[in-house]
């Protein structure tokens, strides 16, 4: 049975976390602030453990450093085990301004970063709240519509049933395009670090 860690674990933990992929980065606590706009104070008390933050914060200075969120946020220990259920009741949400995270299964040392979203915004997000991270990421349309929008490409309208297989190492970002928010199903990889993406491809159900 995964643990999640004690708070004070968790705090020193994602402010490690983050000060290592932001000295890794060479970016300095005021270019990282620009980038995910997060004040220089907030991510100083981050990184030095006297705060956690919450999701919504975390997740901003994740698009700041073009990582995923589960990279920062320490994992549950999971006692070695290879087998992981994840049951529907101990879905936890995940809120932010754009999307609603629901996790579901994964393997806390494995490649794999498996969620259900909830796309409530309707109008297209700043390009810092876009999401680049390493990896490949796809994405299957379970209800509602989207257009998915991605670096150097224009937007793309995916429909249920509809899926979208990319390279997450270009800014991409998803937007309602229904009159209900849309929920789709994300698995994204952690993959070996690249910042060009040349291809993108879609499949729509027959």
């Amino acid at each position: 049975m995964s643990k999640r860690p004690p708070p004070e674990l968790q705090a020193a933990s994602i402010g490690h976390n983050i000060r290592r992929f932001r000295t890794a980065e060479g970016l300095t606590l005021r270019e990282l602030s620009e980038r995910s706009g997060v004040s220089i104070a907030t991510i100083s008390k981050i990184e030095t453990g006297k705060i956690s933050g919450g999701f919504a914060t975390i997740y901003k200075i994740a698009r700041g450093l073009g990582v995923l969120v589960t990279e920062i946020l320490p994992a549950e220990a999971a006692g070695g085990e290879r087998f992981v259920v994840h049951k529907k009741d101990a879905a936890e949400v995940h809120p932010t301004e754009i999307y609603d995270y629901f996790p579901q299964a994964f393997q806390p040392e494995g490649v794999l970063n498996p969620y259900v979203m909830v796309v409530h915004t309707r109008e297209v997000p700043d390009t810092r709240d876009w999401s680049i991270h390493p990896g490949e990421e796809v994405v299957f349309v379970l209800s509602g519509a989207i257009d998915l929008h991605y670096e150097g490409r224009p937007p793309q309208r995916m429909n249920e049933g509809d899926s979208a297989c990319f390279n997450s190492g270009a800014r991409h970002a998803f937007v309602c395009a229904g009159k209900e928010p849309a929920r789709i199903f994300s698995v994204s990889t952690r993959g070996p670090a690249t910042r060009t993406a040349d291809k993108l491809i879609f499949s729509s159900p027959v």
